[in-house]
C-alpha cells in the first residue's frame, strides 16, 4: 500500500490542477490516486510499492500542486455537482477522452475516503472539468461500431482487444493512444461500478469516439518514437520500479497505465486474450 496521504494529495492536485497548467498538472494528481489504487488492488510484488512510494515522495510530493487543502467539513452531497459538470461535457471526444478519466478518479478518492469531499476540492474539480473545452472533429456514423455496454466483463474485454490492436497499428510512433485506450476506457468501467451508470453510458458513447479515431492509425504527420525492446519485466515488479529511480515520473503515464492494465485484466475472462495482452505489454511499460 502507498501511505494513506497519497489520496488526498492526488485528490489535491486534481483539484487545483485548474489554476495552472490544467492537463499536466490534472495528470499528475491523476497519476497519484491511480498509484495509490494500483498498490492496494494489484498483485505487486513484495518491495514494489515501497519503491513506488519512494519515487513519489522524492519527486512529487513536496511540490505546490500536491499541498494540503484548507481544512473545511465534508460535503459529499456536493459531489452531485461533478457528475453534473461532466454529464454537461460528454458528447464529443474531448483531449482523448481525459475529461473523463480525471474526474472519474476523483469520484472513485472521494469514494473511498468521504472525509475529503469538500467543497473546495469540489468546486476545483468542476472547474478543472470545464477547462475540456475543445472537442475533435470526430463524429460517430450508422456504419460505426458502438462498443457493448453493461456487463463489466465484456467491456474489459472489448478495450483490451481494441489496446492490443492500437499498439499495433501505431508500432513506431508512440504508444499514447493505447495507454489512454485503458485509462479512458477505465474511467467509465469505474463510473459503471461506483453506481454511476447513467453517466457511465454517456462517457461510454464517448469512447465510441475513441475507438473510431485510433481505428485510423497513425497520421502521416505522427513523428517516429522507437518501440520498447521486448521484455518480461512489468509494473507488478519490485525490479521494474527499481530500473526506474533516474527516470522522470514526468505526466505520470507509468503510473496511470498499470492502473488501466491491471484493473481491466481482473476482469477480463478470456484467457487466450489475457495471455496475448501479457506477452505484448512489453510495448507500454
Amino acid at each position: 500500500m502507498l501511505p494513506e496521504h497519497c489520496l488526498a494529495s492526488g485528490l489535491n492536485a486534481v483539484s487545483r490542477a485548474h489554476e495552472g497548467d490544467y492537463f499536466a498538472d490534472g495528470h499528475r494528481g491523476a497519476a497519484m490516486i491511480s498509484a495509490w489504487f494500483l498498490c492496494r488492488e494489484a498483485n505487486l510484488e513484495t518491495g514494489a510499492a515501497r519503491v513506488i512510494a519512494e519515487l513519489i515522495a522524492a519527486q512529487w510530493t513536496e511540490s505546490a500542486l500536491f499541498a494540503p487543502f484548507p481544512q473545511e467539513p465534508a460535503a459529499p452531497e456536493q459531489l452531485g455537482r461533478i457528475e453534473a459538470t461532466m454529464a454537461a461535457n460528454l458528447g464529443p471526444l474531448r483531449q482523448a477522452g481525459h475529461n473523463v478519466i480525471f474526474p472519474s478518479l476523483a469520484l472513485r478518492a472521494f469514494a473511498e475516503q468521504p472525509e475529503l469531499s469538500t467543497p473546495a476540492r469540489v468546486e476545483g474539480i468542476c472547474k478543472l472539468i470545464e477547462r475540456f473545452d475543445r472537442a475533435d472533429d470526430l463524429a460517430l456514423t450508422e456504419g460505426d461500431e458502438r462498443p457493448p455496454f453493461g456487463f463489466a466483463e465484456t467491456m474489459a474485454e472489448f478495450i483490451l482487444t481494441e489496446t492490443l490492436a492500437t499498439m499495433r497499428a501505431f508500432s513506431g510512433r508512440g504508444q499514447g493512444w493505447s495507454g489512454h485506450m485503458l485509462t479512458h476506457g477505465r474511467a467509465v468501467l469505474d463510473l459503471l461500478r461506483l453506481g454511476r451508470t447513467d453517466l457511465a453510458q454517456q462517457a461510454w458513447a464517448a469512447f465510441a469516439l475513441y475507438v473510431k479515431r485510433t481505428r485510423l492509425g497513425p497520421l502521416d504527420t505522427d513523428r517516429s518514437i522507437p518501440e520498447h525492446a521486448p521484455s518480461d519485466r512489468r509494473p507488478l515488479e519490485a525490479s521494474y520500479w527499481e530500473g526506474r529511480r533516474d527516470i522522470d515520473l514526468g505526466l505520470g503515464h507509468s503510473l496511470k497505465y498499470p492502473y488501466g492494465f491491471y484493473g481491466l485484466m481482473a476482469l477480463a475472462r478470456d484467457p487466450d486474450l489475457k495471455q496475448q495482452c501479457l506477452r505484448e505489454a512489453y510495448r507500454l511499460f
